[in-house]
């Protein structure tokens, strides 16, 4: 501020120099080419003067990008925002001089607004956003030939409705969780189906630490406020519901963070507009104390490692619902958690996983990420859907390096699957779109080189036997190479043709094992 008052002291001196000498000149030329001066000196300093930013654009960053980074307004069409995001916006806000009901119970943040800064806010983004968005590129398709897939059906029931799926490398077994609550165990040696566990929410996680099996419960499937989860402590054939209470937890973390021996728990509270990831802890015998280590809604999943080479294990985690990042939760003391926040996407992304994975094989742990989960209220083909790699520098610091477009994508796996020395990636996609391109419902990307990220789509001869919804992978037939599994999800979430809709309704393919042919 005090340089610009001595350049706007300069600048009046010599004003009035100018005006004193065109008064006092007797030379009636000198005194008009002074004048001229003096005009052309106060037009050239206004002009150049910064104008004051418009108000609707303070509005938008003070109301758009106040706890997480704003969506760009181009990244969704006029229809979109004027007839979902818009109106969702508005019911998470208090407006000044609107009126509501008073009997109606809000929850979380809720930002104030004068109703005529709201409606100035609204107008400036409908009237900036575009008609409709660019169209995804469609890659060079081959067949993938060096998988045959080949069906799983684990119930007798037609369409599939599987909420959990994982391999257990151990026990060479499919463990799968579905909507009903029932969780089973498929062994792949005899090809035996065992049910472990009747529910009676979907079943969202499982884990088994020696004798103990832990059992996550969402408690209501779709967006609610109300927390009804559970997780179910089991021992043998005993079974014990935790009395803490989960918000719609959706994966759980269970490992000795501290290394006294006692199992501690993560859990992904994915919640609505509230929600946190919670740490349970447990001192010898004593019941479960809950610590919340992130108050934030969206959290999806959290690996344990140690990222900064302090002997101490970390939390990683992913969080959605508007405030999309990874987060490294750093264990400076016993149990003790130092958030630090590595990436971040805007709010529109629908971030759905990610995973640790040295791509470049220097040493470092690298973030993969896929974003496209749809199935919001800005349901629309978005052409910054897909899969990204971001290069970790050997400090933890991350750049996204390359990104792989793909409509709807929601998990991933990597591995050496053709054991040539690099990563490959197995994609599927919950939300593709099915008009113009159904087939990349998965993709099987084959590194061709590291360097350059050139990578060979192949996709499946028969790619929509099911909705893609969760995957893994595990070398299932034990010839020493890697499979990749797919399930199943044919719950209605976005619009999808009808003649498809009625072939899952009819048929029954519950998962989708590609067996690796390399060996």
């Amino acid at each position: 501020m005090e340089s610009q008052n001595v350049s706007h002291d300069a600048f009046g001196q010599h004003l009035c120099a100018i005006a004193i000498i065109s008064y006092e000149s007797k030379d009636d030329t000198l005194k008009r080419t002074y004048l001229l001066c003096f005009f052309a000196l106060v037009l050239v300093h206004f002009s150049c003067a910064p104008e004051p930013e418009k108000r609707e654009v303070v509005l938008y960053r003070q109301y758009c990008a106040s706890c997480h980074i704003a969506p760009k307004i181009e990244e969704l069409p006029k229809d979109i925002w004027k007839n979902a995001v818009l109106p969702d916006m508005l019911s998470r806000m208090d407006v000044e001089e609107m009126y509501t009901d008073p009997g109606q119970t809000k929850t979380g943040f809720r930002p104030k607004i004068k109703l005529a800064d709201w409606t100035a806010l609204e107008n400036y983004i409908v009237s900036l956003a575009p008609e409709q968005l660019p169209e995804t590129p469609l890659p060079e398709q081959r067949r993938l030939s060096n998988f045959e897939p080949k069906t799983l059906q684990l119930d007798d029931r037609n369409g599939a409705f599987y909420t959990y799926l994982e391999y257990d490398p151990n026990q060479n077994t499919l463990m799968a969780g579905d909507i009903s609550g029932e969780l089973k165990q498929f062994d792949f040696k005899t090809e035996s189906l065992t049910t472990i566990y009747k529910g009676t929410t979907p079943i969202t996680w499982y884990n088994k630490k020696e004798t103990k099996e832990f059992i996550a419960e969402v408690g209501i499937l779709d967006p609610s406020e109300l927390a009804k989860g559970k997780i179910i402590l089991k021992q043998g054939q005993d079974t014990l519901a935790l009395t803490t209470t989960f918000h719609r937890p959706v994966h759980n973390l269970v490992e000795d963070l501290n290394g006294d021996g006692n199992l501690e728990m993560v859990v992904s509270e994915f919640g609505n507009e509230t929600g946190r990831l919670s740490l349970l802890i447990q001192r010898d015998s004593l019941p479960y104390n809950k610590k919340v280590l992130l108050n934030q809604p969206g959290c999806i999943r959290t690996l344990a490692k140690d990222m900064d080479g302090d002997g101490k294990l970390d939390v990683i985690t992913i969080t959605s619902q508007g405030n999309e990042s990874i987060t490294i939760l750093y264990q400076k003391d016993d149990l003790v958690f130092e958030a630090k926040k590595v990436l971040e996407f805007r709010s529109v992304y629908g971030s759905s996983w990610f995973d640790l994975v040295d791509y470049n094989n220097d040493g470092f742990d690298d973030i993969i990420t896929v974003n496209g989960d749809n199935a919001d209220k800005s349901y629309v083909h978005k052409p910054y859907h897909g899969m990204r790699i971001h290069l970790n520098d050997g400090k933890n610091n991350f750049s996204e390096t390359f990104f792989y477009p793909l409509n709807g994508a929601t998990r991933f796996v990597a591995d050496d699957f053709d054991q040539d020395g690099d990563v490959d990636f197995g994609v599927i996609s919950t939300f593709p779109d099915y008009d113009k391109a159904p087939q990349l419902s998965f993709v099987y990307l084959e590194n061709e080189d590291v360097d350059t990220y050139q990578f060979k789509t192949k996709i499946l001869e028969q790619p929509n036997q099911g909705r893609w919804f969760l995957m893994d992978k595990g070398d299932v037939d034990k010839d020493g190479d890697v499979d990749i599994l797919l399930s199943s999800f044919t719950y209605v979430f976005t619009p999808v043709p009808d003649e498809l809709s009625q072939y899952w309704s009819e048929n029954n393919t519950d998962v989708l094992v590609l067996e690796n042919k390399l060996k």
